[in-house]
């Protein structure tokens, strides 16, 4: 019986990889019942944000690697091995606790992916054990003393408080300065909150309209938000109407 994680993060993959195998929250469940069906895996769970989609697994007499891979190439469209990695036991156990601890973020000691672990346990609970049960517990108290115990959460919680860090030391005070977002997912919309209440944002996605203040965002457990339906973005000048930023 051997405790595995495969999967495909941002150190190997890029952002056009990363998104097409994102695992919406309703999805986790049935994907690890598939798995679980495919490989005889006695333990499963499913965790995917934007920046990572990993399984865990406690392995029967069957290697489950085969059926991982195959689950991720049908959903990415090509061969999804040339971009993962695999951990066993040890590795694995280890791997979890750097991934909870925010340690094998994009942005080191980010919080939110405490939460997204802890979401993805609670959505699979019904195909973990034992021995995941126990793995998933000890990665959150683990996570909770690295954030409480060391330095590593002070810095930038997320990439988008990164990018308002430095805009504001080469800028000085955003107030009342214009800026353009590129895309209206998680990121924007935490660049949206963490904005001065006077500087306009406008997304390259989104079809130019006035700033109002945002309402609650859907968010699914892979950390996207529907944030088209709950934001509206600054109305550039008429004379840039035939910027690209239209586009």
């Amino acid at each position: 019986m051997a405790v595995i994680v495969a999967g495909i993060s941002h150190r190997g993959a890029g952002l056009a990889v990363r998104e097409r195998i994102v695992y919406r929250a309703s999805e986790l469940a049935p994907t690890i019942a598939r798995l679980r069906d495919l490989a005889y895996a006695r333990e499963g769970v499913l965790l995917s944000t934007c920046n990572r989609t990993e399984f865990y697994i406690v392995e029967g007499g069957v290697d489950a690697m085969p059926a991982i891979w195959q689950l991720l190439s049908e959903r990415l469209g090509e061969e999804a091995s040339t971009y993962g990695y695999v951990r066993r036991d040890r590795d694995a156990v280890a791997h979890l606790f750097h991934v909870a601890s925010g340690l094998d973020s994009m942005v080191v000691g980010e919080a939110q992916i405490h939460g997204q672990v802890r979401d993805a346990w609670t959505a699979c609970r019904a195909h973990a054990g034992a021995v995941l049960n126990r793995l998933f517990q000890s990665s959150l108290q683990v996570a909770g003393r690295v954030r409480s115990e060391t330095t590593v959460g002070r810095g930038a919680a997320s990439v988008s408080s990164a990018a308002l860090q430095l805009a504001r030391q080469i800028f000085g005070s955003l107030a009342g300065r214009r800026a353009m977002v590129l895309g209206a997912g998680a990121s924007s919309t935490r660049a949206y909150a963490r904005r001065s209440s006077r500087t306009e944002l406008m997304s390259a996605r989104a079809s130019s309209r006035r700033v109002t203040a945002p309402s609650p965002c859907t968010t699914t457990n892979a950390g996207q938000h529907s944030a088209m339906s709950t934001l509206s973005f600054a109305r550039p000048p008429r004379r840039a109407q035939s910027s690209p930023w239209n586009g």
